[in-house]
């Protein structure tokens, strides 16, 4: 059986990532992927929360065995059985932050696809170390070749705001002693 996920994050209203993940995918593997798709360190400590229908916290399943089972002997359809149709996936314990993955739907297998498998996705990936999740400022999208004359501007725009920040810089061989700037080649200002 293959199951169709809608990832989200709380704080985005932008991000999202539609999964489709075998049955019998173990919870570990699904970690495997995502770190590998989201682009998050491998290294870190992370968590699955399983919630029924209502909301209610009903299991977690750790890298070791916290009680409901450790990840790797977990599969996708052993929590779908237990009646929990929403997985937190905690990236960030430390700031409790995770990613939603809630239960859509069922979906027919494809021959030739490799499972799981990314249906849609929109948005950024999170930052795995932020303390919250930003968004990327948006960034005009011109063709190289029809709006060359765009990117000149957008470029030299840019070369303006660098110019900007050097000015600022002026200070910068000088040291404060607590009272007062001074330059250390001639003495206090």
């Amino acid at each position: 059986m293959v199951y169709q996920f809608r990832a989200t994050i709380p704080e985005s209203k932008i991000f999202f990532r539609v999964y489709e993940i075998k049955g019998d995918m173990s919870l570990f593997k699904l970690n495997n992927f995502l770190v590998d798709d989201l682009g998050f360190s491998p290294d870190q400590m992370v968590l699955f929360e399983g919630y029924d229908a209502a909301g209610a916290l009903c299991s977690e399943y750790g890298l070791f065995d916290l009680g409901d089972g450790a990840m790797d002997t977990v599969t996708v359809e052993k929590v779908i059985a237990r009646g929990e149709t929403e997985l937190h996936y905690l990236f960030d314990m430390r700031n409790d932050r995770f990613i939603r993955l809630v239960l859509e739907g069922e979906s027919g297998y494809v021959a030739m696809r490799a499972y799981p498998f990314l249906v849609a996705e929109n948005g950024q990936n999170p930052d795995q170390f932020r303390a919250r999740f930003e968004e990327a400022p948006a960034v005009p999208k011109l063709h190289p070749f029809r709006d060359a004359s765009k990117l000149a501007d957008l470029d030299d725009e840019m070369d303006d705001e660098d110019l900007d920040d050097d000015e600022d810089d002026e200070d910068d061989d000088k040291i404060f002693d607590g009272e007062e700037l001074y330059d250390e080649d001639e003495g206090k200002e």
